[in-house]
């Protein structure tokens, strides 16, 4: 696999996404994978990785936030610079 390839995979997407945000709602995400089954795989990897964590919100209808946990952080600088690093200089 290249290494341009890994960086869009989706979980590389999300992480970079709330990265850019600071906290992202879930229909936010939605919007960035059309699939729902994709979404929600990998929303449960990167938890499960402690990557990400997610806030429930008590509204009507429920919200679901998610942000980067400092583990979280350092991955995704990582993959920030070497994202910058493969473009074409």
């Amino acid at each position: 696999m290249q290494i341009s390839a890994l960086l869009q995979s989706p979980c590389v997407q999300i992480l970079l996404l709330v990265y850019s945000k600071g906290e992202v709602r879930h229909s936010e995400l939605e919007r960035l994978i059309r699939s729902r089954g994709t979404l929600s795989s990998n929303l449960n990897d990167l938890l499960e990785e402690g990557l990400l964590k997610r806030k429930v919100v008590a509204s009507k209808p429920i919200q679901s936030n998610y942000s980067l946990t400092e583990k979280g952080k350092e991955v995704t600088r990582v993959l920030t610079d070497l994202k910058n690093a493969l473009r074409p200089t």
